[in-house]
């Protein structure tokens, strides 16, 4: 029988060993999959998504949107594994002219991982309109790389690249 000054101090361990810890199972290479340059058709345009292998604690990448022959949206991305051994994903937008979208990157934190795909969710306690609620990223081949964006829309958009 657990005495009752204890009683919380034993749920609390046991509630804490139970709670999902992804980020900290993983490293940031766990996510090298995702590196090289890939292409594909979204948003009525041709998008290109590339990225650098894991290096120093991070991964950086780059993305780009292009309509009727002109560039209207770039992406500087971001994968960094911090002091804390949590994954975040943070990332902003520019248009023509580097003019920024946001004020600050958005900011999504890994929250599971399995096998070669990805799931990422906001760190924002309330998502500002229009932005993404999460994403998955996953590579079900070598030749593919499918990203599918939640929260902007009611049915998710799925980007499918493939290797450049």
């Amino acid at each position: 029988m657990i005495k009752p000054r204890l009683a919380f101090p034993v749920l609390f361990v046991a509630l804490m060993a139970w709670a999902p810890r992804v980020s900290a199972q993983h490293r940031i290479e766990d996510l090298g999959w995702i590196a090289g340059h890939w292409a594909g058709t979204a948003f009525d345009g041709d998008a290109e998504e590339g990225w650098f292998a894991p290096a120093g604690g991070a991964m950086s990448g780059v993305f780009r949107l292009v309509r009727e022959d002109r560039a209207v949206v770039y992406e500087l991305l971001l994968i960094e594994q911090d002091e804390d051994e949590a994954i975040h994903f943070r990332f902003k937008h520019v248009g023509p002219g580097w003019q920024p979208w946001e004020d600050a990157p958005l900011e999504y934190r890994l929250t599971g991982l399995e096998g070669r795909k990805a799931t990422f969710r906001t760190t924002a306690a309330e998502p500002a309109e229009g932005t993404l609620r999460g994403f998955t990223y996953e590579r079900p081949d070598e030749e593919r790389l499918i990203v599918t964006l939640y929260g902007v829309r009611d049915d998710p958009v799925v980007l499918e690249f493939t290797r450049r």
